[in-house]
């Protein structure tokens, strides 16, 4: 068995898609945990769990953190970053204290349970206890495992910062802290608690933070409540395929909805990723290509499991075909044959705009990615040009200076049922009457279909 951060394979850890191949995951011949420093009773343990060879983000941060710096771990889901963590902290708390020495945030209740599910089994022969501490279930059993003495908690931020407010749980004395997949937990809104839970830990901790991204927002974080951290990555490199066509297209912001629905209109079969940055640009553009009966869907933070994957099988069975997005929730998003993505918005990073583009050109077949640049992003897309070195082409849109037309305009009486006022373009940029009134009309029947017996692929 590899050092996969489950116990029981494969996608226990809260992990939304399969891993990649273990030959892509395994460190080289020859390296395994009993290379690593690990103290010998967390190194029995992890042999008698079936873990011998670590992956390379355990590999490279496991030393790290035995050495006690502040450490940023850039790793995508599904690369073992819980045992990363949770093996070095293990072995250096003591089990005849009976404070919290370690607390663990995770994003959702799912990955805690699992992450805790991992704690509990490797400090088990240790003497170690943990604690889950996550909201949508009962209080009491929490408490009691907090009052048993746990060394470790991991927990979510909401409920962990009420439970600091109402003092059953004190953080004065933890030694380890670690922000699990902090990206996600910025995009479901938990930045600001995570930031009052880390004001009332000790300064003398150690801080370990795990994302797949570093937003501007984290970044903030890691300087405000790091010490000189290093970082260590795993995230590929910024390779991309040759059958990606990458394109650019200079926009006003009001013409961003109307180029986009051009593309949607011109071409109606395709399946298409729309990434936006943040969760609310990704609820109102889902809500306005919805209402004009686009076939959408989407996927963000606040979406659980189970909404998430009936909104994937919607959009593999080309119920859904434009799929609009957060990073974080497209994260591990492996659906073939995806004809274009379209960067709504451009993203912060390098590291995700090769994240994005490469949600196309699967599987041998071509894909097309185009991003949106409007002038406040001029900075940031001449820096991902840059730093890229990757040819894509500028394209040029005649739009017009019009404000888009929305789904709400109808309530406003700017033109009614997907029709343009009068002396108003059509969404796309198409004259009343033209192609893009007789799609307009096709959506109408689609959308109100829908409307009466549910959206598609349960996206709504």
């Amino acid at each position: 068995m590899n050092g996969d951060g489950s116990l029981d394979g494969p996608g226990d850890l809260g992990e939304e898609e399969p891993q990649s191949p273990p030959s892509k995951e395994q460190s080289p011949a020859g390296i395994s945990f009993r290379d690593l420093p690990l103290p010998d009773p967390v190194q029995d343990q992890l042999a008698n769990l079936g873990f011998t060879l670590p992956t390379p983000i355990q590999e490279q941060t496991i030393p790290r953190i035995i050495e006690g710096v502040d450490l940023i771990g850039k790793a995508e889901t599904g690369t073992g970053k819980t045992l990363a963590f949770t093996s070095p902290i293990i072995g250096q708390l003591d089990p005849d204290r009976v404070a919290v020495q370690a607390l663990v945030l995770c994003p959702t209740r799912e990955l805690a349970q699992q992450v805790e599910e991992v704690a509990t089994a490797l400090g088990e022969p240790l003497g170690i206890r943990s604690a889950l501490v996550v909201g949508g279930v009962h209080q009491g059993s929490q408490i009691l495992k907090l009052r048993q003495g746990a060394q470790v908690v991991v927990g979510t931020p909401g409920r962990v910062l009420d439970f600091l407010g109402s003092g059953k749980i004190h953080l004065g004395w933890v030694e380890f802290v670690v922000l699990d997949e902090a990206d996600r937990m910025l995009d479901m809104g938990f930045i600001d608690d995570v930031q009052s839970i880390l004001e009332k830990t000790s300064k003398d901790r150690q801080t370990l933070l795990f994302s797949a991204t570093i937003p501007p927002k984290i970044r903030s974080l890691t300087k405000r409540f790091m010490k000189s951290p290093v970082t260590v990555s795993t995230i590929a490199g910024l390779a991309t395929v040759p059958e990606i066509r990458q394109q650019f297209v200079r926009l006003g912001g009001h013409d961003k909805s109307r180029f986009l629905k051009n593309i949607l209109d011109e071409n109606e079969k395709d399946t298409c990723i729309v990434f936006c940055n943040t969760r609310r640009a990704v609820i109102e553009l889902d809500r306005d290509l919805w209402g004009l009966g686009y076939p959408a869907g989407s996927l963000h933070g606040d979406h659980d499991q189970d909404r998430r994957f009936k909104v994937l099988e919607g959009f593999k069975a080309r119920q859904i075909t434009t799929l609009v997005a957060t990073d974080v929730a497209a994260r591990g998003l492996d659906v073939d044959a995806v004809t274009r993505v379209i960067n709504y918005d451009v993203p912060d990073e390098v590291e995700t705009y090769v994240h994005r583009i490469g949600r196309t050109g699967r599987a041998g077949d071509s894909g097309l990615a185009i991003t949106l640049v409007t002038p406040k992003d001029r900075m940031e897309w001449q820096r991902i040009v840059k730093q890229t070195g990757f040819s894509i082409e500028e394209i040029h849109f005649k739009g017009t200076k019009a404000p888009p037309y929305r789904a709400d305009d109808r309530r406003r009486g700017r033109g009614g049922h997907g029709k343009p006022g009068r002396g108003r373009q059509g969404p796309g940029g198409h004259q009343p009457g033209g192609r893009g009134s007789r799609n307009a009309s096709r959506r109408r029947g689609a959308g109100n279909q829908r409307r009466r017996g549910g959206r598609s692929g349960g996206s709504k």
